[in-house]
């Protein structure tokens, strides 16, 4: 599955991906988790605190949007996201 994603307030991975705010990720299943797991892959395991924090759980001050719709709740990253779909990603602190 191939997905755009866009990042915004997140300086500290744009050097991950040549300065670009907005990349295609291609990666295998269907839901946040998966997609996650493949930016992992790109960015390494060191900047996974930008996401997650220290219990392994998604950071609060992640805001996702998929489509332009907010997806809020703890179990967010099992929800679906389907081809094409662009996933925007602001980490908000403070």
């Amino acid at each position: 599955m191939k997905v755009k994603v866009k990042f915004l307030g997140v300086p500290q991975l744009l050097s991950d991906f040549e300065g670009k705010k907005e990349v295609e990720v291609q990666f295998s299943g269907d839901t946040l988790k998966d997609l996650f797991h493949q930016l992992f892959i790109n960015i390494g395991p060191k900047k996974r605190n930008i996401f997650f924090n220290k219990q392994g759980e998604i950071s609060p001050d992640l805001l996702i949007l998929i489509n332009g719709i907010y997806i809020s709740g703890s179990n967010r990253l099992n929800e679906k996201v389907r081809e094409n779909d662009l996933i925007q990603l602001a980490l908000f602190s403070g």
